[in-house]
């Protein structure tokens, strides 16, 4: 329950610094930039063009030595990004897609998902009117954590124009991270069933995998109920191909806190990064 305790504190304080620290240490040089210089980080709108038929842009963080940011569950220490786009024109939506992260050790706060050095976030667009130019204005809080955690705020501000004419760098970096963003529902690696358990310190989810490229390096990220935390996973056995996996549950009593509830599994191994759908019985 340690690591809980500790999620939950970090959480509280972020939030109680937000109103004091947003904008961080810097602040972009007008209120049309597109790009925002901290002294932890350097957050930039990029446009993407047309990547598979579907108009692009990103979100570019580039984190200095030392730090990380977060994923949409950040695990235990931190918090995830906050991607408000209520100011753009000429948009009817949004859409953030969100690269596989990696998990962190942190021997005070538990553990922590999320990014270090570079992540980019894809962002679907999708305009009002097509023939129009998107004004894309964003206002991003995002959280950092290097030897403490703190909150940083910027806003941004970029124009799509109607026919894309994109940075060939910048297509191809947003295409890089594109295939690192999980599959939702894709072929590769199978959910043969998934339960709780009782164990000796802590409930257990315990998640039975089909696939290739399933092996002790191969990662679950559990979204679940918000108070419910799921560390990192302990492969057991690889059994008539099923790889057997078991992930201690901090923030319940026991294993029927989570019966019937539903639970999104991101899965990444050597050859997939898939997103799964699973019901406890």
């Amino acid at each position: 329950m340690r690591a809980f305790f500790a999620r939950l504190s970090i959480v509280l304080a972020l939030a109680a610094a937000l109103p004091a620290l947003a904008g961080g240490s810097a602040r972009p040089a007008s209120a049309a930039a597109s790009e925002a210089v901290f002294d932890h980080s350097i957050v930039r709108l990029m446009d993407g063009g047309n990547i598979d038929g579907e108009r692009m842009a990103g979100v570019d963080i580039r984190l200095r030595d030392g730090w990380k940011t977060y994923w949409r569950v950040p695990g235990d220490a931190g918090a995830p990004p906050v991607f408000d786009w209520s100011k753009s024109e000429n948009l009817a939506s949004a859409t953030v897609l969100w690269p596989a992260p990696k998990r962190y050790a942190d021997p005070e706060a538990g553990e922590a998902i999320g990014y270090k050095h570079r992540v980019v976030f894809p962002v679907r667009v999708r305009a009002r009117d097509a023939g129009k130019p998107v004004i894309l204005r964003l206002s991003l809080d995002y959280a950092l954590c290097k030897e403490m955690c703190i909150p940083a705020h910027a806003d941004l501000e970029i124009t799509l124009p109607a026919r894309a004419a994109p940075d060939a760098a910048d297509s191809a970096l947003l295409a890089k991270f594109i295939k690192q963003v999980p599959v939702r529902d894709g072929a590769g690696i199978m959910v043969a069933w998934a339960r709780m358990r009782s164990a000796h310190r802590r409930p257990e989810l315990v998640v039975a995998l089909k696939g290739e490229g399933l092996d002790e390096m191969t990662e679950i990220y559990v979204e679940g109920p918000p108070l419910a935390s799921f560390c990192h996973p302990r492969f057991i056995s690889a059994k008539d191909g099923v790889a057997r996996y078991f992930l201690p549950v901090d923030g319940i009593t026991g294993p029927d806190d989570l019966k019937g509830e539903t639970l999104t599994l991101t899965i990444v191994s050597s050859k997939s990064r898939i997103e799964r759908r699973v019901k406890l019985p």
